[in-house]
């Protein structure tokens, strides 16, 4: 019996949504049909022909096309939606390239990177379109899966306070898991696809762990095994987790995004077809940070390791959270900034504000892309931003 066809639609023809189109389009198991939709139509539609043309290539029947669509035009875009009619909705869009910042100089990348500070500065830019598709996919009256790939960390949870909660994000926590399956091979002395990782991390885990080899010292849960013998008591993790930005380093700036489209794959099939496929994910069900999950039928639940509860996981990804410069996200919605983020929006950038209302983030995400264009050509930097 053949697998139903399906129709997922990409939001965002850039780095991250170019590459997950031409995965998603070979995938062994994939059948249907992908919409690329960008508010640059020729890009769109050179990245569609490209996917579709290596796709032929390798014999698969899928198909892909282009459309042309302005996230911040909510009814055009809930048009878009009731007449595409997913069964996916991937967002691939954001106002804060994250791997920019990676090119200004070492000196002006460490008064970004502050405990207290981090990713959270750019929350705003993040959630900016987010928000508008998410009110576009309500308007329109579609009840599908739709995944985040923008900060879910922290943007799901915001829009998950608005009533406007995607089910999924990807990458950041799950981009540690293959990492340490390959240190950890290494140092058992199996393949790494013997290995298993659960952990509950969020994006500022994985980072400087990838990045630095630590977690300044916050701590999250962490179970691992090899076949199904538990062996988390046998490693050092401090030591595991030293190794592993030399034994598991990948190539860096844009050029990482092929790791996290894998994660973006691997998700959308999850949701596609949920047999009970364990995955790890950001943002589900509301919450903030990364958690192992379970994706069945019956929908999307926790899937924590013995040992572990809801809270201790909660809990750990809140502090990293804090560490990355988001304080609370309030009842609407609304992201708070811890003050440490807040100065350091103030010192570097010369940019007050403390909150980010989602209704206002499009327009702090212009002053934010503004301020950074600003920085990088003080250090003779060009920074193509949004």
């Amino acid at each position: 019996m053949s697998r139903p066809r399906s129709k997922v639609i990409i939001f965002g023809a850039g780095e991250l949504g170019g590459i997950v189109a031409e995965l998603l389009v070979r995938h062994p198991t994939f059948r249907g049909k992908i919409v690329l939709a960008d508010v640059n139509h020729d890009l769109a539609l050179r990245r569609a022909n490209s996917a579709q043309q290596g796709a032929l290539q390798w014999g698969s029947e899928s198909l892909i096309t282009a459309s042309a669509a302005d996230l911040r035009d909510i009814d055009r875009t809930s048009e878009l939606l009731a007449a595409c009619r997913p069964d996916l909705i991937f967002n691939a869009t954001t106002l804060a390239t994250w791997w920019l910042r990676d090119l200004l100089p070492d000196s002006v990348k460490r008064r970004l990177h502050v405990l207290g500070a981090g990713s959270g500065v750019w929350s705003a830019s993040h959630a900016a379109l987010a928000y508008h598709l998410m009110r576009a996919t309500r308007q329109s009256g579609l009840k599908v899966p739709t995944v985040n790939s923008s900060y879910p960390d922290a943007v799901n949870p915001a829009l998950a306070a608005a009533g406007l909660a995607p089910d999924l994000g990807i990458g950041n926590g799950d981009l540690l898991v293959p990492a340490l399956q390959q240190v950890l091979g290494e140092m058992a002395g199996v393949p790494p696809h013997r290995v298993r990782v659960t952990l509950a991390a969020h994006h500022f885990h994985a980072y400087n762990i990838l990045m630095h080899g630590h977690a300044h010292d916050l701590g999250f849960p962490i179970r691992a095994a090899i076949d199904n013998s538990e062996l988390s008591a046998d490693f050092d993790w401090p030591d595991v987790f030293r190794r592993v930005p030399q034994e598991a380093r990948i190539p860096g700036a844009a050029a990482a995004t092929w790791i996290v489209a894998a994660s973006a794959v691997r998700t959308v099939m999850a949701l596609l077809d949920p047999g009970g496929q364990l995955i790890h994910a950001p943002g589900p069900l509301g919450l903030v940070g990364g958690y192992p999950l379970r994706v069945a039928p019956q929908g999307i639940a926790l899937a924590l390791p013995p040992g572990v509860d809801r809270e201790e996981a909660l809990a750990a990804n809140w502090r990293a959270q804090r560490a990355e410069g988001i304080e609370a996200i309030e009842a609407d919605g609304t992201i708070r900034l811890t003050e440490v983020a807040a100065g350091t929006l103030k010192e570097v950038f010369g940019f007050d504000c403390d909150r980010y209302p989602l209704a206002d983030c499009l327009v702090i995400a212009k002053e934010l892309s503004a301020a950074l264009r600003s920085l990088g050509e003080r250090h003779g930097v060009a920074l193509r931003t949004h």
